[in-house]
């Protein structure tokens, strides 16, 4: 009998990919210490894009559907997942992004991110495509799975508003992601950053989810106050959903010679863009963890965040500079980065390894339980 652990995710490793590539390792490593089989069940672009995947061969299935469109993968998830699992022997699934849970598969783990698809009724391009990704990968959730593992306490307090069900509290658990960085043990690399004082902006290119247009503008404010030269860097790729809206974007900032865009880079390179940032900015208001900000904070960097995003300000906790998004006090912010030019403590928070700890135990609770039900039976 096998636990599967499920990782996939389309395009460059970005959030999702970072979290596979932090989490996965540990979590193998826990399940194995604790006498049960593990196999992931891994799609050809999370293999390719994921370094940990590739060191965690021996235990990676490559499964191809996994990399189908929306529409195709989830056909052959509700059609033909539960004989693959059969016939493997997989006792417990655990899908650690964009969960497709269904009655007639086996006991699964749901891993929740965020519940974006509910707050955005056109996240996904437009109403009928995020309220059916809204139905495959939450409300099925919230129906099928056995347990659910959301990522922050903010994720499971949107969960209960959005879906107030007595039963679903029951099979819910917040186990924080880690905030440790791998990144700050590489060694430095020469990258095109300023001499003059710039904010940084990490992750996809999807200027609605990421407020881009918001941090240009607040940019362009810090220039005109201060009378110094600020920039804005933005490093991410961009994945099939965001394309089209993040080319019109980047089309949009050609003639402001103070907003840069550098693409998809290395680890090396990001983490020398993170050493010499002046601060991140990451304005989403949808979030429900936010990578870059835990990686800044590690770096010992402010991170400039929306007010109103519970998730971004438990991530940072005391690095975090809250501001309003579309009225933010410029003079403030300003004020606070002179004065201080990183946060007054470092933070210190949980580690990959813990996560990886608590999400092990909740998977054997559940598959000592099937079991036990099993052998009652």
């Amino acid at each position: 009998m096998y636990i599967a652990l499920i990782a996939h995710y389309l395009g460059p490793r970005l959030g999702i990919g970072q979290y596979l590539e932090r989490l996965l390792p540990p979590l193998v490593e826990e399940l194995t210490h604790q006498g049960f089989k593990v196999i992931i069940l891994a799609s050809p672009n999370a293999v390719a894009q994921t370094p940990a995947l590739r060191q965690l061969k021996h235990s990676v299935r490559l499964l191809t559907p996994l990399d189908y469109s929306p529409v195709k993968r989830s056909v052959w998830v509700a059609t033909r997942l539960a004989n693959y699992c059969r016939r493997e022997k997989i006792q417990t699934l655990v899908w650690l992004s964009n969960p497709i849970v269904l009655p007639w598969h086996p006991p699964t783990i749901a891993i929740i991110h965020d519940v974006n698809e509910w707050k955005v009724a056109q996240k996904y391009g437009n109403r009928l495509k995020t309220w059916l990704r809204a139905m495959i990968y939450l409300d099925a959730s919230v129906r099928f799975a056995q347990q659910i593992i959301v990522v922050s306490e903010t994720t499971q307090e949107d969960l209960l508003r959005f879906r107030p069900n007595p039963q679903l509290k029951l099979k819910l658990k917040a186990i924080a992601n880690g905030n440790d960085s791998q990144l700050i043990d590489l060694s430095p690399v020469s990258i095109p950053a300023p001499s003059s004082p710039f904010l940084l902006s990490v992750g996809r290119i999807d200027p609605a989810a990421k407020r881009l247009p918001e941090a240009v503008v607040l940019v362009s404010a810090l220039r005109e106050i201060s009378n110094e030269p600020w920039e804005l860097h933005l490093v991410g790729g961009m994945n099939a959903t965001t394309k089209a809206c993040g080319e019109t974007f980047l089309k949009s900032i050609e003639n402001k010679h103070w907003v840069h865009y550098h693409g998809y880079i290395s680890d090396r390179a990001l983490a020398q863009w993170y050493r010499q940032a002046t601060a991140v900015v990451f304005l989403s208001e949808n979030e429900g963890f936010g990578l870059p900000i835990a990686e800044a904070a590690a770096f010992g960097r402010w991170i400039v965040v929306s007010q109103t995003n519970q998730a971004s300000r438990e991530t940072g906790e005391d690095a975090v500079i809250p501001v309003a998004v579309n009225n933010p006090q410029v003079a403030t912010l300003l004020k606070q980065l002179q004065k201080s030019p990183s946060p007054p403590t470092e933070i210190r928070g949980q580690q990959w390894r813990k996560t990886a700890s608590a999400y092990a135990t909740e998977i054997c609770r559940l598959t000592r339980e099937q079991v036990s039900n099993i052998n009652d039976y």
